[in-house]
């Protein structure tokens, strides 16, 4: 169900209307005006669709906010995801990619979309480096998509699709990786293009947050949807991925590739680590864990997102875990064939001589 947003409030101003008299002219309540405004859930589709009507404005127009990546609701989470939740529990079917062809078409539009996040960088910024690094990237695309496509071979589920219904509205990429790896990456002695699939495992508590952008050309959704279908999809993959979240040896680690992702990690309990990643100068910011150390506002950020990640536990099934399993009930029906295999050969034997 679609909800209001700011777009409504500014449009009636403009148009000159104080809440009372276009309330009047749309024939809605005041308080339901109100809500509509702030985009909450209370306001109908019917109420919204009068609003519009009243306003001028189509529907998607009213309901979409325009502001997009400027007014990023991840700095809400992960309290924005409830309400997505509670929809859901275990991924859907289609948050996976199932075939070679469709993990290219993906890490494509991974490519494409990256350039929103650039685009909406402030002016007075310093971000010549990240179009440098990004046009690095472009210039060995051949490269970063080999280098995909090979860790989702070892592993499936390093990449996730954040779906909402069956469109699809961004991917995340999370990697379990080596101790050794992992090091190294912190040090800022290897790039996140030299972790490849040598370095990957089924779990790890070193975890990479390698990238995770929403997709451009979804026809313009409200910007919610973005948000908590692609956090959802982040949580997914720390609880899938991770041995323990709440474990003291969990870790995890990441970079800034543009100011706006910079500031979603900032968002989920990331912090500068002072190291630079050699060859795209990237940032690298590590997950804060030690409170002895991070201010009281990173710190409980962090801790509220291993808080999530181990309550997404419960219904984000190990994929390790569950082939193990499957491994032991095979072995089982193996070792049972021998024994079942004579009983099946006497009951037939019996069956033909009582027939004939």
């Amino acid at each position: 169900m679609p909800r209001g947003s700011t777009k409504i409030k500014t449009t009636r101003r403009k148009l000159g209307y104080s809440q009372l008299d276009f309330s009047l002219q749309a024939g809605v309540g005041v308080r339901t005006l109100q809500l509509a405004e702030k985009g909450k859930e209370e306001v109908s589709d019917k109420t919204l669709r009068l609003i519009a009507d009243a306003l001028g404005l189509p529907l998607e127009e009213a309901c979409h906010r325009d502001e997009a990546l400027t007014e990023d609701d991840f700095d809400k989470l992960p309290w924005s995801m409830s309400r997505f939740i509670r929809r859901r529990i275990a991924p859907a079917n289609n948050s996976f990619c199932q075939e070679e062809a469709d993990v290219k078409d993906v890490i494509g539009r991974m490519r494409e979309s990256w350039a929103v996040h650039l685009e909406n960088a402030k002016p007075e910024d310093d971000v010549q480096f990240f179009f440098d690094a990004d046009e690095k990237l472009n210039e060995h695309y051949f490269r970063y998509e080999e280098r995909y496509l090979s860790i989702w071979k070892k592993n499936p589920w390093t990449l996730m699709l954040a779906t909402d219904g069956e469109e699809r509205r961004g991917a995340s990429v999370v990697l379990p990786i080596t101790d050794e790896a992992f090091e190294r990456f912190h040090r800022g002695e290897v790039s996140f293009m030299d972790l490849d699939e040598n370095d990957i495992v089924d779990e790890s508590q070193n975890l990479v947050l390698d990238s995770a952008v929403e997709f451009c050309g979804t026809g313009n959704p409200a910007w919610y949807r973005f948000t908590e279908s692609l956090s959802y999809a982040v949580f997914c993959q720390i609880a899938m991925l991770s041995l323990d979240p709440m474990g003291d040896d969990f870790r995890m680690i990441s970079f800034g590739a543009s100011p706006l992702n910079f500031k979603r990690l900032l968002s989920l309990g990331f912090e500068d680590s002072g190291s630079i990643m050699p060859e795209f100068d990237y940032p690298i910011c590590h997950f804060a864990i030690n409170h002895d150390v991070q201010s009281d506002d990173t710190y409980a950020q962090a801790t509220t997102t291993k808080h999530y990640a181990h309550l997404f536990k419960r219904f984000c099934k190990s994929p390790s875990r569950v082939f193990a399993k499957r491994r032991i009930v095979t072995r089982v029906l193996r070792a049972l064939q021998p024994a079942v295999k004579p009983q099946r050969q006497t009951a037939a034997k019996h069956l033909r001589s009582f027939v004939a």
